[in-house]
C-alpha cells in the first residue's frame, strides 16, 4: 500500500464548511474535521477552532494547497490561516475515514458507502458512493442541496405523469460531475439517460465505475472536458436540465456556455456558491434570460434553481429557417 498524505488546516469553527468544500476539490480527497488539542498531551479541546482534514493518496503540491487556503481566506475575510501537509504511517487512512461516514438521506435519495450494508428504506432511491472516489458523497451541503432539489423536481414530474409533456424524455447534463452522484441520482430515479462531464479524466473513470455499480451504466455516460468543451455536449441537443455543482467563479465564467446548451424553458441547478456569492451568480444568469425559481440554503452554502425564459427553435428547424431566409429577396 502506498503512502497517505494529510492536509490539515486550522480555521475558526464557523468557517470550517467553506474550507471543507475547497479541500474536497483536491484529487481523490476524503475530507473531515477534528477539534484540535490546545496543548499537546492535554485532553482539552479548543471550542473556537476546528482542524479541517483532507486525506490523499498522492502528495499534493504545496502551492495548490496554499492557493485553496488563500481562496478560503478571501471568502471568509480571514488572514494568516495555518496549514500543514503531513505524511502518515502506512495505514489505509482513506478506508479508515470512509468507514466513519454514515449513510444519509437527501430528499428521496439514500446514500451509503460499500462499508455500510444497511438496507435502503422503503420508498427511497439507493445510491452506493464510496468516499475515496471523486468529490460527491452527499455529505457536503452543496451536494445535499442539489439532491433535495432533484427530489422535488422528480416529485413534480411524477405528479404530472398523466400529461403528455411529463412523459417526454428529459435531456440532462451534469457539469463537473465528480463522483457522478447527481447524474446517477437522476438516472436511478427517472430511468432516463444523462450525460456528465468533468475536467479530470481520472474522475470520469470513477464516475463511470459508479454508474455500473449502481446499475445505470447503460443510462449514465461521462466524458472528459472543461465546461461544454466535449463534442458530445457542444454538438448535441439542448438540455432540459443542467446541473453544475462547481465554485462560484466557474459558474459566472461558464454562464454564457451553460445558457447556450440549455433549452428554452429548461432549468439549471447551480451549487458550490456561498450565500454572499449567490446574488452575483444569479445576476450572471438573469442577464442571459433566466429567472430564479427556488433556492436552498444549508449552512453557508446556497443552491439555486433557475429557468431559461428564452425560447429557442430546435437546431434543425433554426438551420432550415436561416437557409430559407437567405433565398428570399427583400428588395
Amino acid at each position: 500500500m502506498g503512502e497517505t498524505f494529510l492536509v490539515r488546516v486550522l480555521v475558526p469553527r464557523a468557517q470550517a464548511e467553506v474550507f471543507e468544500g475547497l479541500l474536497a476539490s483536491l484529487p481523490n480527497a476524503v475530507v473531515g474535521r477534528q477539534a484540535p488539542l490546545i496543548d499537546t498531551g492535554v485532553d482539552l479541546r479548543d471550542s473556537e477552532h476546528l482542524s479541517v482534514l483532507a486525506y490523499l493518496n498522492e502528495s499534493p503540491a504545496a502551492e495548490t494547497v496554499a492557493a485553496l487556503v488563500a481562496m478560503g481566506e478571501r471568502m471568509c475575510g480571514l488572514n494568516g490561516v495555518d496549514f500543514a501537509i503531513e505524511t502518515l504511517p502506512d495505514i489505509d487512512w482513506v478506508a479508515e475515514s470512509q468507514s466513519a461516514l454514515t449513510a444519509i438521506h437527501a430528499g428521496r435519495f439514500f446514500l451509503r458507502g460499500s462499508h455500510d450494508d444497511r438496507p435502503v428504506p422503503a420508498g427511497a432511491v439507493g445510491l452506493l458512493i464510496d468516499a475515496q472516489n471523486a468529490f460527491g458523497t452527499g455529505h457536503h451541503e452543496t451536494t445535499h442541496g442539489c439532491l433535495e432539489l432533484l427530489s422535488d423536481m422528480l416529485r413534480t414530474r411524477q405528479a404530472r405523469r398523466g400529461k403528455r409533456h411529463a412523459r417526454a424524455r428529459q435531456r440532462v447534463l451534469d457539469l463537473g460531475a465528480g463522483s457522478g452522484v447527481l447524474a446517477l441520482a437522476w438516472a436511478r430515479a427517472s430511468r432516463q439517460r444523462v450525460l456528465g462531464s468533468d475536467i479530470d479524466p481520472a474522475t470520469v473513470s470513477v464516475a463511470t465505475t459508479n454508474a455500473r455499480r449502481n446499475g445505470v451504466g447503460h443510462l449514465a455516460r461521462f466524458v472528459p472536458g472543461a465546461g461544454i468543451g466535449h463534442s458530445a455536449i457542444r454538438t448535441g441537443e439542448r438540455r432540459d436540465l443542467v446541473l453544475a455543482n462547481i465554485l462560484s467563479g466557474h459558474l459566472i465564467n461558464l454562464a454564457p456556455s451553460i445558457a447556450s446548451v440549455t433549452a428554452g424553458g429548461g432549468q439549471v441547478v447551480l451549487a458550490g456558491l456561498l450565500r454572499r456569492q449567490e446574488q452575483q451568480v444569479e445576476r450572471s444568469f438573469l442577464a442571459l434570460g433566466f429567472r430564479a425559481e427556488r433556492r436552498i440554503r444549508r449552512g453557508p452554502w446556497t443552491v439555486l434553481q433557475l429557468r431559461n425564459g428564452r425560447v429557442r427553435l430546435p437546431r434543425q428547424i433554426n438551420r432550415r429557417c436561416q437557409a430559407w431566409l437567405r433565398h428570399i429577396d427583400f428588395h
